[in-house]
This record gives structure tokens, sequence and C-alpha cells, in this order.
């Protein structure tokens, strides 16, 4: 890199200096662009004046204040730096209207200079109001080309109080530009004598010629073009020793060490966006129901929901013969369902929305709980009003068919619709489950569908928590439930519900429907039972009545084993029996198998 000519230093043959005079290569900061060096290089005007706190990167920065608008003010830097026509600058500062009203505002500008040091120009950047900016740092900002008679330049900040009689006060820090010097490019002087020669005390009168020379006591200098790219390695992006005072305002910026954050909300903004709960992602893309139609954003872009060729919607409402609403969105192997309360549409999703179409629709399929929809396996279940349905049957009978994975729980579900509450659900892959919750008064009901193993039928439990579920999550392989301001974790191992810090615990029944054992209509004799299970015994009851659900024997309770001890008597008489074990809880518990022994009372007395 080329140095600075010095007087009287021993040069030797090929050394490269530039005239002292010269600007140096490369880009040239703001001088004390914080102020910390007090008003040093700086011009105030108006009512500007130097405030000692206050400061975006550090302690000070300037300020103005008053009301009305002669209470303007302005900084200026105090040099003028050259310039070429057409050469482009953008200059930014950061500045904090504190107080003020809407029209209270600050800006940048760059002042142009001819050659006779007359102002022929001025390029400012938009002004940054009370309105737009509140009371946060933001930055301003402007970008120019010099003028076609532009030989130097000069930065600015401007501070603008509204012309109400509300007392305004505007700070300005933080000084920054891309100006490089135009002489940057310039001519260098290399060293040329034969041996190593001290130069004079005095600056000789350098050659503006390329390939002119010049003697300069026993140094020869040459006029030459080098050109020379240096890089020059320091820190930046470096965060400060303590964590900052982090900006609740979109767009307001802070200072952390070499960084300044900016605060950028993610929500989006976009008019088109439906402001709806109803809402699934596919193709990467997010779809949200709008009244009858069903809008989507832009790929990979959930921001955007404009752009033509990209966003867009579905016309669903003119595929229905009804003007329900969509209400339910949902993914079925890979494509999109649809649901309103009494319709079903399936559609084929792309992220080209030329290769969109419908695939199917059905009148009589419906449903109106959005948080209930879940995607399964190779299936989606959600709920209707006749209980939990799944669009792999629906689809095939072309209707809400019984035979359905939720026929078994519909009279319960229709109890849990029939109450209200908050309705929700999620798939659990790591247990095979599917949950379907029901919350309300401070509780909630669960219905847990279990996937079938290879050769045996899924089954449905019931939990009842002791809280208000308000959503699921899941991390890896585990199930996350928050209730109120407490996330609970799903584990098979717990036997206790925690709530506000106290363990509960909750017990477990397993109760099985009316059994006729094969002749409907016979009365049969119970004999006795045998029961195998793990944990700590149950109680066992015996259901004789199927018309009252409190018609069962007293609780009986048995050990985990009753199979050595031989037959446990239990003499009951019913045409359909049911059972029911009851287990205290506090620990793990299973139910291996239950034994009935029974007898036919058919010709009997």
């Amino acid at each position: 890199m080329s140095s600075a000519w010095q007087p009287g230093r021993l040069y030797p043959p090929g050394a490269l200096v530039v005239p002292r005079t010269q600007q140096p290569i490369g880009p040239i900061q703001i001088p004390n662009p914080s102020f910390e060096a007090g008003l040093t290089d700086w011009v105030l005007g108006g009512t500007a004046q130097l405030s000692a706190s206050g400061g975006f990167s550090g302690p000070a920065c300037v300020v103005s204040a008053g009301a009305g608008e002669q209470f303007d003010g302005s900084a200026s830097g105090a040099t003028r730096y050259p310039v070429r026509p057409g050469q482009q600058i953008t200059l930014t500062a950061m500045g904090r209207i504190e107080s003020g009203t809407a029209g209270t505002s600050f800006s940048v500008v760059l002042l142009w200079f001819d050659g006779s040091g007359q102002l022929i120009g001025q390029s400012g950047g938009a002004e940054v109001t009370m309105k737009q900016a509140g009371t946060a740092w933001r930055q301003a900002i402007v970008s120019a080309l010099a003028p076609a008679n532009a030989a130097s330049v000069q930065y600015a900040g401007v501070m603008n109080t509204s012309a109400s009689s509300t007392v305004s006060r505007i700070c300005m820090d933080a000084f920054s530009w891309n100006y490089t010097s135009p002489i940057a490019a310039s001519l260098q002087y290399r060293a040329v004598q034969p041996a190593a020669g001290v130069s004079g005390s005095a600056e000789p009168a350098w050659p503006g010629v390329l390939g002119q020379r010049v003697t300069d006591n026993e140094v020869i200098w040459e006029a030459v073009s080098v050109s020379r790219v240096v890089w020059e390695a320091r820190p930046i992006m470096r965060s400060g020793p303590s964590e900052p005072t982090w900006p609740q305002v979109d767009g307001a910026r802070v200072i952390d060490g070499t960084i300044s954050w900016v605060a950028r909300t993610r929500r989006v903004t976009d008019s088109n966006c439906p402001r709806t709960p109803v809402t699934t992602i596919g193709a990467s893309k997010v779809f949200k129901a709008d009244g009858d139609i069903v809008r989507f954003s832009a790929t990979a872009n959930p921001l955007d929901w404009t752009t033509t060729q990209d966003a867009g919607y579905l016309p669903t409402g003119l595929q229905q013969a009804n003007a329900n609403d969509m209400a339910v969105l949902g993914m079925y192997r890979g494509n999109l369902v649809a649901f309103n309360a009494s319709s079903f549409q399936m559609w084929q999703i792309d992220p080209d929305p030329e290769a969109m179409a419908i695939l199917d629709q059905m009148d009589g399929i419906g449903s109106s709980w959005p948080q209930a929809a879940q995607a399964v396996s190779n299936d989606l279940f959600y709920l209707s009003q006749l209980g939990v349905r799944t669009v792999g049957i629906a689809n095939a009978a072309e209707n809400l068919a019984a035979g359905d994975v939720g026929m078994p729980i519909d009279e319960l579900v229709r109890a849990d619709i029939a109450a209200g509450g908050r309705v929700l659900s999620t798939y659990y892959p790591g247990a095979g489950q599917f949950w379907l919750a029901f919350a309300r008064d401070g509780r909630t009901s669960v219905h847990v569908y279990s996937m079938a193993r290879a050769g045996q039928m899924g089954a449905w439990s019931r939990y009842e928590f002791p809280f208000a579920v308000e959503a699921f999550a899941q991390l890896g392989d585990d199930l996350y439930v928050r209730h109120g301001d407490q996330i609970s974790v799903v584990s098979e191992a717990a036997t206790h519900d925690e709530v506000a810090g106290v363990a509960l615990r909750f017990p477990g029944v397993v109760w099985w429907p009316w059994l006729d054992f094969g002749t409907p209509g016979v009365t049969k004799m119970l004999e006795g039972f045998d029961y195998v299970g793990t944990g700590q015994g149950p109680s066992i009851s015996i259901g004789y009545d199927q018309r009252s659900d409190q018609a069962f024997t007293p609780p009986y309770e048995v050990p985990n084993d009753t199979l050595p001890g031989g037959l446990v008597p239990l003499p009951v008489s019913a045409p359909t029996l049911s059972v029911r074990l009851t287990f205290a809880g506090g620990e793990r518990w299973n139910v291996q198998s239950v034994l009935l022994e029974l007898s036919p009372m058919q010709g009997g007395p």
C-alpha cells in the first residue's frame, strides 16, 4: 500500500508514495460521526445543540427542541469533499423524535457545490415523521448522484419541528456514508534511482503526467499508475458485553456493540390475507378460508398474498350447492380438503396455481370445527355432528358411515359437543394416537384413539384432565400440553397430573359395553370370574341392567392375579352383562384378561 511522502526518509528503488496533500485511497468515513468528540468537524444551525446524553451509538448526540417552525435545527459537516459529476453517494443517520406532533420530522441531506464553492443544489432523503417513527430510533437515508457541474459535497442532518405549539424534541446521531475520493485513482510516484536515497526536506512539485520524473534530493520519482486492493481485517457484527434493551416498535433500532439491530414484526400485513384461524399448509403455500373461498399465499412466502400467478384463491364457493362458509381445512394424501357445515371438497394443490384443480365434491359430509381436523397416518380425522369420522371411509361410502372409527364413542362425543367449550386435536406419532380434546369449565375431556397394530383393532380411551388444555405441541417424540401458564409433557410413566405445582392422582376405569355373549334375550347366570393384570389390583363391578349405568354390583377389590386361587364367585343373572374395573391410581397398572364363567338359564324356572 502506498504511503504519504515523508521528508528526510530513506527510500529504496521501487518504493511507492502519494503526495501528502492527496486524499487517501478507499472509502473516507465521516469524522466524529456520533459527536463523542463534541462538535469537532461539525457546524450546528438553528436551535440544534450538543447533548451529552441520549445518543444512539454512544452518550452524545445533537438535539433540536422547541415549538413552531422557527425552532428547526441542523448539523452539517465542517468539511467539503471533492466529487466528480455522476458519482453516487449514500448518506445515513439515526434519528429519534422524543416528543412532538405528527408533522415533526428529521432527514439527511447532501449539499452540492461547484468549483467556485457556490451551492448548486441539494439532495434530500425522505423525511421520517413522528407518525411513522413514534419515539423509537429510526434510520434516515438519502442516495443521490452528483450533478453535472459538482466539484464538492457536504453532508447534513435536518430536524424539523412541527408548526404547532406542542414542544418537539428531535435527536440525531451515528452519521455514515459510502464516500470515496475521486482522487483515489490518480497518479502515484515510484522511486527509480539506482540505489537507496534520502528524500528532501520539502515536498517536490509532483508531475501530473504519467511517466514524467522529478528529483527529490537523492530520490528520483516517476509518475506511475498503480492500482492495488488492500484488505484489512477488523471485527464486524460483534455484540456488546450485555444484552441491549430491545425496542418494541416495528422498524426501531438499537445499538449492540458493532451491531445495529432492527426490530421487525413477522405479522402479515397484506390486506388480502384473511384474518381467520381456518388455516393449513401444503405445496409450500399457506391456505386460509375467506368466506366461501380459500385463499393461498405465494410459494414459500406466507407474507405475500397478492403477487399474481403465485398467490390467489380456490373458487370453492362455486363447487357447492349451499351458501355456507368454509370452516375446516386439512390435508389428505397430499391434497387439500375443505369442509363447510354441510359439504366436502378435495383439491389437487401445487406451487403453480395453474396446476390446481378440484378432484372431488360431496354434499352431506361436513364439519365446523377447524382445530379438530388432523392428518393421521394416510387418512384425515375430523369432527362432524355425528362424531369422529375419517375422509377415507366417508369418501368411499359417500356419507358419514356408521362403521367409521369414531362410531364406538359417538354418544360420548355428541354429549361433549352439546356441552360446548373449545375443541382441538393433535396426532401423537410417538404413541400412534389421535387426541380429540373438549376443554371447558377449567377441565378437559380427551378422547384418544390408539392406532391398530397388525391383526388388532384400534381402540378408544377417555382421559379427564383437571385443567383446560389450550394447545398441543410436539418436540421430538414427546407431546406437550399447554394449560394456563404451565406446560406439561405426556409420559407413559406418569401416575399423577401436576396442576399449579400440586401432584394429583388420577384413577383409571376400564368399562366394557353391554355383552349378550352370543344369545340375545336369554338370561345368563354369572357364576364367577378371574382377573389377571399388573399394578395395584382394581375393584370390579358387574352391570346387570343395560337401561341404567348405575345398575352395578358393589365394587369388590381383587388382587392382580386370581387364577391360582380358583374362580372368584360372584353370582349375577341378566340377559346382558357389563364389566367395570376401577383403579385407585397413584401407580401404573395394566389389564391382561378378565374371564367370566357363565351358564345359560334357558328352560329354567
